[in-house]
């Protein structure tokens, strides 16, 4: 197995976000490998890196590129560039430099002779020669090559110019290129957005045959199970890397989460017998043994810390985290049910001055139920909402119930007067506060039934973001929304002094406002004090959880559990119940003996035989004790 490249000590972080940090990665020939991690951690930055786009940072030891003589790359970005400069034809050129220089100036060479300009003996034999040059670099089988795939995708008229193509037409120009590509190794970066289903599966059957080497970022999972033989998922810096299918690493990951539930499931169950033999011992002091508490503390531990790692999880307390401001708003022990269904329970949260929170959560989870509690529209079931006295909060609504048709911009705004107070406490005139709204003066006095959706949606935020409250409510506000009032939006909320919460979708929008967040899962928020980059592999883990769950056959899930009530304990039972507590008493007394001696054993005298005969009766001690802890646990349940 040849290999291609090697990267070592390989670190990256930009402002507030670490990329890579101590990475190594090596890439053989033939390999053809599926990139996978959340958006902004670093699948494209790997590419840059590869293709000297990107400088990681300097460390010591050193950031090493290792690769083999004459290795080569090709790399597909996901936007094209320089779309207004060439055709389709030509566009070939933009991504093959070098020819391109060539053909720019045989263009000019073979214009000049059309016109019969300049030296024409001088002219035929730099001709001649930039033709050598492009037959030398194989200019000819590679151009040809790329007009065949063109063809193939079903892009017929080339003469076309880049910038006239829909992003579909682009991608099939993308995948030409990166098909007909003579490089070693073809880096493609989400090659199949805006393509249509034949077109992917046309482009799949291609990389199935594919002898090259190659590394895809897609979020299409049937492209990825059937391509690539080799998985680089990147998680908090670091690359994991698995050998396989896309569907293996998925049951890879279905297998390392049952192994982890396993060895929890038997922690459980040691705790529980333990939780139960400790709170027996405050009845019974006697019984109680210091070494048995240590264990049954450590044991505790364990099963926190697997919890953690199964479930990759932060929960962080907002109110330890030693902020003076003001309490807005606080919850305690909030619980909502609908029926019998709980879509939360026992919430406990803070809201302080200047907190810009994302409030996450799938659909159904109870995300708007929750905004209406805040609000005052909902009552919860059970819990406390406490309030700072006087407190103003806002909700932004999309529904328009604020516009009047007959009125004006200008009445509207300034209600009667000249000038606004914004939210920042700022004094402005009307027409200017509309202007960053994108209203140009001669628009702000006509009739509100004149304008259009996009612009109404403008005016409503205008008209709701000119009001300064201590907490401002967002259910979903990028819904339906251009993207210049999106960024009209961010650039108000990033200024605002006052408190936010935010429920959304979209993760850029999420990202550029707001500096916390909370995730709404299994009835619980799941605080990140960090923000949405912090969030962001919780949310993963939840995703993929769900995936995991689909891949599961039906006949392999768990059947639904049927409680069954437990008949009280017959007379024998707690005869044997009492006896068992006697029993388990005195084999621990035994087995503690048979500890001690075996620590104070003199192996000097190397009795190997003696010390195997103990080693085997302390191990029969203990395994009957296994025995009596789950005849006397299963008693216990009863009791």
């Amino acid at each position: 197995m040849t290999t291609l490249l090697t990267l070592q000590n390989l670190s990256l972080h930009y402002p507030h976000k670490i990329i890579f940090k101590d990475v190594t990665f090596t890439l053989n020939q033939g390999d053809k490998i599926g990139v996978l991690g959340l958006n902004g951690h670093g699948k494209s930055s790997l590419f840059k890196v590869i293709a000297g786009l990107v400088t990681p940072d300097t460390t010591t030891p050193p950031f090493i590129y290792d690769k083999s003589k004459d290795f080569t790359y090709f790399y597909v970005p996901q936007e094209l560039p320089n779309l207004s400069d060439w055709n389709i034809e030509n566009y070939f050129f933009e991504f093959h430099p070098e020819m391109g220089k060539l053909k720019r100036r045989l263009d000019k060479i073979n214009e000049q002779l059309g016109m019969g300009e300049g030296n024409f003996d001088k002219l035929i034999n730099e001709q001649s020669h930039i033709y050598e040059e492009l037959t030398k670099l194989g200019e000819d089988k590679l151009h040809a090559q790329y007009v065949s795939y063109l063809k193939f995708f079903g892009v017929e008229n080339i003469d076309r110019m880049m910038s006239s193509l829909s992003g579909g037409e682009q991608r099939k120009v993308a995948l030409s290129l990166g098909l007909s590509a003579p490089q070693e190794l073809i880096l493609w970066d989400e090659p199949t957005n805006h393509l249509d289903l034949e077109t992917i599966q046309d482009f799949e059957d291609e990389l199935q045959g594919s002898k090259k080497t190659f590394m895809i970022i897609s979020h299409d999972r049937s492209l990825l199970n059937n391509v690539v033989d080799r998985i680089i998922h990147i998680q908090q810096g670091k690359l994991r890397s698995f050998s396989g299918t896309y569907e293996a690493y998925l049951q890879f990951l279905v297998d390392d989460q049952k192994r982890r539930e396993k060895e929890l499931d038997k922690l459980t169950n040691a705790q529980r017998r333990e939780t139960a033999w400790i709170r027996r011992g405050v009845q019974a002091r006697r019984t109680k043994s210091k070494k048995r508490i240590e264990d049954y503390g450590t044991l505790n531990k364990t099963i926190q810390d697997l919890k953690s790692q199964a479930h990759k999880s932060v929960s962080l307390n907002l109110q330890s985290s030693g902020r003076k401001t003001k309490i807005l708003m606080s919850a305690e022990d909030l619980t909502l049910k609908f029926g019998e269904r709980t879509l939360f329970d026992n919430l406990n949260f803070s809201i302080a001055k200047g907190d810009k929170i994302a409030l996450l959560g799938r659909n159904g989870v109870g995300k708007s139920s929750l905004l209406k509690i805040l609000l005052g529209e909902l009552e919860q079931t059970s819990g406390t909402v406490t309030r700072a006295h006087n407190l103003d909060v806002g909700y932004f609504s999309q529904k328009r119930e604020a516009l009047k048709d007959d009125e004006t911009p200008w009445k509207m705004i300034g209600e009667g007067i000249d000038y606004v107070i914004s939210n920042t406490g700022e004094k402005r005139h009307v027409a200017s506060y509309l202007e960053n709204f994108l209203f140009s003066s001669d628009e702000i006095k006509r009739p509100i039934h004149t304008f259009s959706g996009g612009e109404k949606n403008r005016l409503q935020l205008a008209q709701f973001m000119k009001h300064s409250r201590d907490i401002w409510i967002f259910d979903e506000p990028t819904n339906d929304l251009d993207l210049e009032t999106i960024g009209i939006l961010e650039e108000e909320l990033r200024n605002y002094e006052g408190a936010l919460i935010i429920v959304g979708h979209d993760r850029s929008f999420i990202n550029n406002t707001t500096d916390k967040c909370w995730v709404l899962h299994d009835g619980k928020i799941e605080n990140f004090e960090a923000g949405f980059s912090q969030a962001e592999l919780f949310l993963e883990a939840i995703h993929l959880e769900e995936e995991l769950k689909k891949k599961v056959p039906a006949e392999a899930r768990p059947a639904p559990k049927v409680e069954v009530t437990s008949s009280k304990m017959t007379n024998k039972e707690r005869n044997r119940y009492d006896q068992l507590g006697k029993e388990i008493e005195k084999l621990e007394a035994k087995i503690g003996t048979q500890k001690s001696e075996l620590e104070n054993f003199d192996y000097t005298k190397f009795d190997k035989k003696k010390a195997d005969e103990m080693q085997a009766q302390l191990a029969k001690s203990e395994a009957k004790m296994e025995e009596l802890f789950n005849e006397w646990a299963d008693l216990e349940a009863k009791l």
